[in-house]
């Protein structure tokens, strides 16, 4: 490792030297080599030459301007090498500014004034290949999901993307495909997480589907759920009935209040659409909108039975929050809706591809069309209504 030598030890070899040592003694004695204590003597030799030939004013005032040259080169430096300054850039950045001046100042003086690892500047500048293996794989993977990202207009996920990727031969998990996304669109960032209210439980709504989320046939069970999305004229709520052995949206209103009458007008659509089945479960949270009497009542006349996910937990109704997830991060978050009929345009162009275009993990990467198809076909006798809503807009 080398060592550093300030002024005041070299003037005391320097005087040891007038004195009557020798360099080669100076040389056993301090450690530093000849060439070096030669360098340093002519240069005090010379600055000693240089104040000899100046009267006592002319050194003073030289002294003073070298003292405020310090002090200012000093201060400069303080300000440079604060931790607050230095921690806010990258290293990487430090280190790209560090080669430019590494020839003239030296790697010692380059890494105590931008505090740098020597080793890391080493690499860096020497050793480090133009492109190590995951750069070059980056580079291949960033067009693939840019032309994927293209033919689905941006409203495919990052798990399908990964399995379109597998197809063509790549081997990426789905971090690395988030990863990159992010970097090719800013608006796949995530958002920040709403804080979650207070509930009250109610013993009469109880959680009769518990979980289970492989029905096995169509019009089995429904999910139904509210979501509020925002457009530059106000709040508008969306509520959607969801078929859980397919994933399939069979239902879904829009309006400017979340109300009974909403939910209500929604269940009505979705049942006559399927030819009102029988043995329904509906399956929802505990919102007033569902364990309201009006609701109640309306599912105890078309003889559904009525269930409940437990208060503040998700998972009990996780397909539909997985709808609205998909829904906002592949197509409400990607726009800017000025009013209701824009957002509805949009959502209706929306499930359209999510049940005939968008496949699904969960039902054998099928979509929810072709999954309700592929039952009907294998059995004997068709004696249910597979149709859908159209999608349906307060005026």
């Amino acid at each position: 490792m080398s060592k550093f030598y300030d002024d005041a030890y070299k003037w005391q070899l320097y005087e040891k030297h007038c004195s009557g040592f020798t360099l080669t003694e100076l040389s056993e004695m301090s450690g530093v080599t000849d060439k070096s204590l030669s360098a340093w003597f002519k240069q005090l030799d010379l600055q000693y030459f240089q104040v000899g030939t100046m009267d006592l004013k002319t050194v003073h005032r030289r002294n003073a301007q070298l003292r405020n040259a310090f002090t200012q080169k000093h201060t400069e430096l303080l300000l440079l090498q604060n931790e607050h300054t230095v921690k806010a850039i990258p290293e990487i950045a430090r280190i790209s500014c560090a080669q430019r001046v590494l020839l003239h100042y030296g790697p010692n003086q380059v890494c105590r004034t931008l505090r740098i690892r020597k080793s890391n500047l080493y690499y860096y500048a020497f050793r480090r290949p133009e492109l190590t293996s995951y750069e070059k794989r980056d580079l291949e993977l960033r067009p693939a999901i840019q032309k994927i990202c293209e033919a689905n207009p941006k409203r495919i996920g990052a798990e399908r993307i990964r399995q379109q990727l597998i197809e063509q031969g790549f081997i990426v998990c789905k971090k690395k495909v988030l990863k990159l996304l992010r970097e090719i669109d800013p608006r796949y960032a995530p958002l920040e997480k709403k804080s979650g209210s207070g509930f009250t439980w109610n013993r009469k709504c109880t959680n009769l589907l518990n979980r289970k989320f492989l029905p096995p046939r169509p019009n089995m069970v429904w999910l139904g759920d509210i979501t509020d999305i925002k457009t530059d004229s106000g709040k508008c709520c969306l509520c959607v009935i969801l078929d859980l052995f397919a994933r399939k949206i069979i239902a879904a209103r829009l309006d400017t209040q979340k109300n009974a009458e909403l939910v209500c007008h929604t269940f009505q659509d979705a049942f006559a659409a399927r030819d009102a089945p029988k043995d329904l479960l509906f399956h929802s949270d505990q919102g007033g909108q569902y364990t309201g009497r009006q609701f109640r009542n309306l599912l105890h006349n078309y003889g559904v039975t009525q269930s409940f996910s437990t208060p503040g937990v998700p998972y009990d109704n996780a397909p539909m929050e997985s709808f609205f997830a998909s829904l906002k991060v592949e197509e409400i978050h990607r726009y800017r809706y000025h009013g209701i009929s824009d957002l509805a345009a949009s959502l209706k162009e929306y499930l359209e591809f999510y049940n005939h275009k968008r496949p699904h993990s969960s039902i054998g990467n099928q979509t929810p069309v072709e999954a309700e198809e592929t039952y009907f076909k294998n059995q004997s006798a068709v004696s249910i209504s597979t149709d859908c809503v159209p999608f349906a807009c307060k005026k």
